[in-house]
C-alpha cells in the first residue's frame, strides 16, 4: 500500500491553518476574536493591519471551509510542489495569494465607487455608525437599506481563507498537467483538468459580476489567484526551460 507523504510547504501550510483554526476557537471562548487581528479587513477600516495581507490566508470561517481548502491543497498541491520544488511552490502560493487579495480589494474599490460615487472612502466619509449589531448612516450617498447593506459589508467585512492562493495552485496544476483527470464531489465521473479548472473560474466570473446578497464567497479573490498563478507558471515556462521543462 502506498503511503501519502505531505510535501514540506503543503505540510507547513496545513499545520498553520489548523493551528490558527483551533486557536481562534480557543481564544473566542476567552472573549478574544482573532479575526479582528488576523482576518483581512477593508484597507480604510481602522482594524486593518499590513500583516493581514498574509495572515488572512491561514484563517478560515468554519470547519467546512477549512476542510475543503486543505483537501484541495493536499490533493493538488503535493503534486505541484513535487514537480516544481518547494521554493517555487512557496513563491507560487504567496504570489497567487497576494494577487487574489489585490484583485479582491480592487473589486471592493470599484463597487464602493459605483454605490457611493467615492473612491476608497472611509467609514467616517460615509457617516457609517455601528449601533449594536446594526450599521446606520445619515449620508445622502447611501439612499436605502439595500445600498447600506452592500456598503457596510465591504467597509466592515472580513476576508479569510487560503482559497485565493489555492486557486493559483490549482490553475498551475491545470497548466502543467492539462489532461490529468480529476474527480470532484457530486460529479460521478472524471473530468480533465483543462476543462474542469476553467469551468470553476468561469463560474466565479459569473457569480462575481452578479448581485447575490446571500453569497459570502470572495469570487474576485478566486479569479485573482487563478490569474496570478497562471501568469507565474507561464513566466517560468518561458524563461526557464532548462529547469521548468
Amino acid at each position: 500500500m502506498n503511503r501519502i507523504f505531505l510535501t514540506p510547504i503543503v505540510k507547513q501550510v496545513v499545520i498553520g491553518c489548523v493551528i490558527l483554526f483551533i486557536g481562534t476557537i480557543l481564544m473566542d471562548n476567552k472573549g478574544i476574536n482573532l479575526n479582528e487581528y488576523l482576518a483581512m479587513h477593508y484597507p480604510n477600516n481602522l482594524l486593518f493591519k499590513p500583516w493581514q495581507l498574509i495572515t488572512h490566508m491561514f484563517m478560515h470561517g468554519g470547519l467546512t471551509h477549512l476542510l475543503f481548502n486543505m483537501i484541495g491543497l493536499i490533493s493538488i498541491g503535493v503534486v505541484v510542489e513535487n514537480f516544481m520544488g518547494s521554493k517555487r511552490f512557496l513563491t507560487l502560493f504567496f504570489f497567487a495569494g497576494f494577487g487574489a487579495i489585490g484583485i479582491h480589494i480592487l473589486s471592493q474599490i470599484i463597487e464602493l465607487h459605483n454605490l457611493t460615487g467615492l473612491w476608497f472612502p472611509t467609514a467616517e466619509a460615509l457617516d457609517l455608525v455601528i449601533e449594536g449589531e446594526k450599521v446606520k448612516t445619515n449620508s445622502p450617498l447611501i439612499p436605502d437599506s439595500e445600498t447600506l447593506g452592500k456598503v457596510s459589508s465591504i467597509v466592515f467585512g472580513q476576508v479569510v481563507g487560503a482559497s485565493g492562493a489555492l486557486y493559483g495552485v490549482v490553475t498551475a496544476f491545470a497548466f502543467l498537467f492539462p489532461n490529468t483527470e480529476l474527480m470532484i464531489m457530486f460529479i460521478p465521473y472524471p473530468i480533465k483538468a483543462k476543462y474542469l479548472v476553467p469551468g470553476f473560474i468561469l463560474l466565479d466570473i459569473v457569480m462575481g459580476f452578479s448581485s447575490f446578497g446571500w453569497d459570502p464567497i470572495a469570487h474576485f479573490a478566486h479569479i485573482g489567484g487563478a490569474l496570478f498563478g497562471l501568469l507565474l507558471v507561464m513566466y517560468w515556462r518561458k524563461f526557464d526551460k532548462k529547469n521548468f521543462w
